[in-house]
C-alpha cells in the first residue's frame, strides 16, 4: 500500500512540473534561511558555555551615578572571600596593551590580562603545555596561547623561554609556564597572554592596600559561587552584602550598586562602559529568530496556495478515487505523503544551498560557523523542521481537497466555496504583511546607520591619522623631536597630542569639586588629556575663553569645559570662564568651553567633559591632505622610526575608528537587505500561485468576455483589481507593526531618525508593484489564450 502511495506521489508531482518546481523552490530556499539563522543563533547563545562551572560563574558589575560599568575596584574581591561564605573562588582580569620584545622582535600586543592564579582554575581553556596548578603561581611567569606562541617562537618549544614586557619603566622579563589552546570564538574574552596578577601591583605603583582603591574601578572581577547560592534570590542578597562591604571601605563614600551577571549573559545581556569587545545583542538573536520563523511561514504558504491553485485540476481525480472506493483517510494519506516528499527533497536541497551559501553568510555576518550533518542538533533541527513544515504546508491542502463531493465534482458543479477563497487571500496578506515588514525595518535599518555613520558628531573626523606613542623611555624629548620632524613636512596641516582618542572614551571621575555644588551629588565626569593643538586640529568649535597654549606653563593647571559640563555646574559658557574648580584633588580654573562633541557611541548621551592639559600622551593625532594617503603614510613612517627606532609604527584613521564601534548595526543592515529580498521572492511566488488559482477559476468566463469583444488590457485590469484588496489589507497590517516594532528598536539609540512616512509609502509602492508584475505573467497569459480552448467542450 505504502509503495502505491508513493508512486502516486511521484507521478502527480512529474505531472505538475511546474508548480512542484515552485513548492521545492520556495521551500528550499526558506529552509536554507533558516538552517543559517540557527547557525547564528546558536552560536550567539552558546557563548561561555563551555566552562564546565559556567552556571557557577558571575562577574561582577558595578552602578556609579548612573554609570554602569564591567570593571570594579580590585580590592573587593579578595573582601567578599572572607566575608562572604557563598564566595568560594574569584578571579580578576586587568587589561594590558604593552609592546612585547622577543628575541630583538616587538609585538604591538592589545589583549595581554593580568589574571589571578584561580583564573585557570575557575575558567576550563584547554592547557596543551604546563600545568594549571601552577602556571600563574610565579611572580614572574607568563601563560601564551598557541596562536601567540607560533607567532614569537615559531615551531619551538615555547616553555622556559624569555618574554620581554614593556610595562613600565625598566620592563619586566617574563618566562613562559604554560601554553593555552586558542581561546574558543564563542568565548566573551579574547586573549593573547595571561600574567600574574601579582606582579601588577609592582609593574603600575598599584596598591591593594590603599584605601582610595575601592573607588578606583580597574578590572574585571569573577565570582564562583557555592552551586546552592546561584538562584535569583540568593544572588539578590548577595549583591547586598557586597554593597554593604563597598561602602564600609570606600573612604569617598561614592554611591555605587554591584550587580553580580550571570557568565551566559555577559555576551547577549550586556550594555556596560570598559566592557570586552565583541559583544553581541539579545534583540537582535530575537529579530532574526522571527524572521527565520517568518521566512519558513511564507514558503509554507506558498505550498498550500500553490496546491490549492491545483484543485481544480485535481477534483475529478479525487472524485474517481471516492467513486472507486477510496475514503477520505487514504486521500489524506496520499496529500501528506506528497507534501512530505516535496518537504525532504526540499530541506535536502535547502541543506545544500545553505552549505554553498555558508562562506557568503560567514563574511556577513563576522562568524566562523560551519554545518557538520553529524552534529545532533544539527541533525534534529533539520528533521524537525522538516516534519513541521511537511505538517503545516501540507494539512490544509489534504484535507481540502479530501473533502470534494465526488457528485459535484464529476458533475462538474462549483466546488470552491467562499471561505476557501477568504482563507487562502488570508494567507497571502499575512505573507505579504511579512514582506513588507521586512522591507520597512531593512530601510529603517539602513537610514539609521547611515544617520550615526554621517551625523555631525561635533568636530571633523575626517583625514584624521593618529599614530600610536610609545609609553616607555624618554617620551618627552623624543617627542620634540617628532614635532621638529611634523613641521617640516607640507602634508601635515595640524596634530595633536592627546592621551585618549575622543571616539569611545573609558577615563571618569566622581571626585570634581565646584562652587555651589551638592554634596549629595555625584556624577561621572569623563576627561580627556591634551595639548594646545586639540581644538584645532579636530576642528572643535570653542563657545568661550580659550584653549590651552603651549607657550603658556599656568595651563597645566588649567580645564576646559564641554558645554553639558558647563550647563550641570550652573554656568552659561560665559560665565563658566574664570571659575575654580578641583579634580581628583588638582585644583585649577576654567579658561574655555566648547560645544559638545560625541565622544562615545552615539547610542549614549553627551556627558559631561573635562579637558585637562598635558605635553603627555598616548596618541599623534595628524590632520592631513585627502590626496596620496599612502604617501603621507610613508613619510610618516619614516620620520617615526627614525625618531622611535625600537616601536613599531602604528596608524589609524579616526572615522575608521567610529565606523567600527557601529559593526554590529552594519551587519544587521546587510543581513536585513539580504532576508527582506528573499522573503519578496518567496512571497511572489505566493502570488504566483494565487493568480494562478484565480485565472484558473475564471478560465471559461475570461474566453466569453473576450468572445463578446473584451480587449486583452480590460480582462488583465479585471483580474489584477482583485488583488488589490489583499495588498491593501497587507499594508494595512503591515504599517502598523513595522512601526512599532522599529521604535521600540530605535529606543536604544540617543541619537535617532524618525520613521517617516516616505519609507511607508515606498515599502508599499514596492510591493504593490512586485504584486502588479507578479499578477501580470498569469493574467496576460489568461487574456491572450485562444478562447476556443476553453469553450471547445461547450
Amino acid at each position: 500500500m505504502f509503495k502505491n502511495y508513493v508512486t502516486s506521489a511521484i507521478r502527480s508531482l512529474k505531472r505538475h512540473k511546474l508548480f512542484t518546481l515552485l513548492n521545492v523552490f520556495g521551500l528550499a530556499t526558506g529552509i536554507a534561511c533558516s538552517i543559517l539563522i540557527f547557525l547564528w543563533v546558536k552560536d550567539e547563545q552558546s557563548y561561555d558555555k563551555f566552562n564546565n562551572q559556567h552556571a557557577q560563574v558571575y562577574r561582577l558589575t558595578i552602578n556609579v551615578a548612573g554609570i554602569k560599568a564591567a570593571v570594579t575596584p580590585l580590592p573587593v574581591a579578595e573582601a567578599l572571600k572572607r566575608q562572604i561564605p557563598a564566595v568560594k573562588n574569584f578571579a580578576r582580569l586587568v587589561s594590558l596593551h604593552s609592546i612585547v620584545t622577543v628575541d630583538n622582535k616587538k609585538f604591538d600586543e592589545r589583549n595581554i590580562f593580568y589574571a589571578d592564579e584561580a583564573f585557570l582554575k575557575i575558567f576550563n581553556y584547554p592547557l596543551s603545555k604546563g600545568n594549571r596548578e601552577t602556571a600563574l603561581s610565579r611572580p614572574d611567569g607568563i601563560v601564551i596561547t598557541s596562536a601567540t606562541a607560533l607567532k614569537y617562537f615559531g615551531t619551538e618549544n615555547p616553555m622556559g623561554k624569555i618574554v620581554h614586557i614593556d610595562d613600565d619603566v625598566e620592563g619586566n622579563n617574563y618566562t613562559v609556564t604554560g601554553v593555552l589552546q586558542n581561546p574558543p570564538n564563542n568565548s566573551h574574552l579574547q586573549f593573547d597572554a595571561l600574567l600574574p596578577i601579582i606582579t601588577f601591583e609592582k609593574s603600575s605603583n598599584y596598591s591593594y592596600n590603599d584605601p582610595a582603591e575601592w573607588g578606583n574601578s580597574i578590572g574585571y572581577t569573577y565570582l564562583q559561587l557555592d552551586k546552592n547560592n546561584t538562584t535569583p534570590t540568593a544572588t539578590q542578597a548577595i549583591e547586598k552584602q557586597i554593597d554593604a562591604i563597598q561602602t564600609a571601605n570606600d573612604p569617598s563614600h561614592t554611591k555605587s550598586a554591584f550587580t553580580l551577571q550571570p557568565l551566559t549573559d555577559i555576551h547577549l545581556r550586556s550594555d556596560l562602559m570598559l566592557d570586552v569587545g565583541g559583544q553581541g545583542n539579545i534583540q537582535s538573536v530575537n529579530i532574526f529568530s522571527l524572521v527565520a520563523l517568518f521566512i519558513v511561514l511564507i514558503a509554507c504558504i506558498n505550498f498550500m496556495n500553490l496546491s490549492t491553485a491545483l484543485a481544480g485540476q485535481r477534483a475529478k481525480e479525487v472524485g474517481l478515487r471516492k467513486t472507486l472506493g477510496a475514503v477520505r483517510f487514504q486521500l489524506i494519506v496520499q496529500f501528506m505523503l506528497e507534501s512530505f516528499l516535496v518537504t525532504f527533497i526540499s530541506t535536502f536541497i535547502g541543506i545544500v544551498i545553505a552549505w554553498l551559501l555558508l562562506p557568503f553568510f560567514n563574511d556577513l555576518s563576522g562568524k566562523i560557523l560551519s554545518i557538520n550533518l553529524f552534529n545532533a542538533d544539527i541533525i534534529s533541527t533539520c528533521l524537525g523542521t522538516a516534519v513541521l513544515v511537511g505538517l503545516i504546508s501540507g494539512s490544509y491542502p489534504a484535507f481540502f481537497l479530501s473533502s470534494f463531493k465526488p457528485v459535484k465534482v464529476l458533475k462538474g458543479l462549483r466546488i470552491f466555496g467562499g471561505q476557501k477563497t477568504f482563507l487562502r487571500n488570508s494567507l497571502v496578506i499575512f505573507q505579504f504583511a511579512i514582506a513588507v515588514i521586512l522591507m520597512v525595518c531593512t530601510l529603517v535599518v539602513n537610514n539609521q546607520l547611515s544617520f550615526i555613520q554621517n551625523r555631525d558628531i561635533g568636530y571633523n573626523k575626517e583625514n584624521l591619522l593618529y599614530l600610536q606613542m610609545p609609553q616607555t623611555g624618554d617620551l618627552q624629548n623624543n617627542y620634540q623631536a617628532l614635532k621638529a620632524m611634523l613641521n617640516q613636512n607640507p602634508t601635515v596641516t595640524n596634530y595633536t597630542l592627546i592621551e585618549h582618542l575622543p571616539t569611545y572614551l573609558t577615563t571618569g571621575t566622581t571626585d570634581v569639586k565646584w562652587a555651589g555644588k551638592d554634596p549629595r551629588q555625584q556624577t561621572v565626569f569623563p576627561h580627556i588629556g591634551a595639548d594646545g593643538n586639540f581644538l584645532k586640529t579636530f576642528g572643535i568649535h570653542l563657545l568661550a575663553g580659550r584653549g590651552f597654549n603651549d607657550d603658556f606653563k599656568g595651563d597645566a593647571s588649567n580645564y576646559v569645559l564641554n558645554e553639558t559640563a558647563a550647563k550641570l555646574m550652573g554656568f552659561s559658557a560665559a560665565t563658566a570662564v574664570g571659575q575654580n574648580i578641583v579634580m581628583n584633588g588638582r585644583p585649577g580654573q576654567v579658561i574655555g568651553v566648547v560645544k559638545d562633541f560625541n565622544f562615545k557611541p552615539v547610542k549614549q548621551t553627551i556627558e559631561p567633559l573635562i579637558l585637562r592639559y598635558t605635553k603627555q600622551g598616548g596618541f599623534v593625532v595628524i590632520r592631513t591632505s585627502p590626496a596620496k594617503i599612502q604617501h603621507i603614510i610613508s613619510q610618516l613612517k619614516a620620520v617615526f622610526q627614525d625618531v622611535y627606532p625600537n616601536f613599531p609604527f602604528s596608524y589609524g584613521f579616526v572615522d575608521q575608528d567610529l565606523s567600527r564601534l557601529y559593526l554590529s548595526e552594519q551587519r544587521m543592515s546587510k543581513l536585513f537587505n539580504v532576508f527582506s529580498i528573499i522573503s519578496i521572492i518567496v512571497s511572489c511566488l505566493g502570488l504566483f500561485g494565487l493568480a494562478t488559482f484565480a485565472t484558473q477559476k475564471r478560465l471559461k468566463e475570461i474566453s466569453v468576455r473576450r468572445v463578446l469583444g473584451a480587449s486583452a488590457s480590460g480582462i488583465v485590469t479585471m483580474l489584477t483589481k482583485d488583488f488589490v484588496k489583499p495588498v491593501a489589507a497587507a499594508l494595512l497590517i503591515a504599517f502598523p507593526v513595522a512601526s512599532w516594532a522599529m521604535n521600540k528598536w530605535l529606543e536604544s539609540y540617543v541619537y535617532r531618525i524618525n520613521v517617516g512616512w516616505w519609507m511607508f509609502a515606498v515599502a508599499g509602492l514596492a510591493a504593490v508593484v512586485i504584486a502588479f508584475l507578479t499578477i501580470c505573467y498569469q493574467s496576460v497569459k489568461a487574456a491572450l489564450a485562444n478562447p476556443v480552448d476553453s469553450l471547445r467542450s461547450e
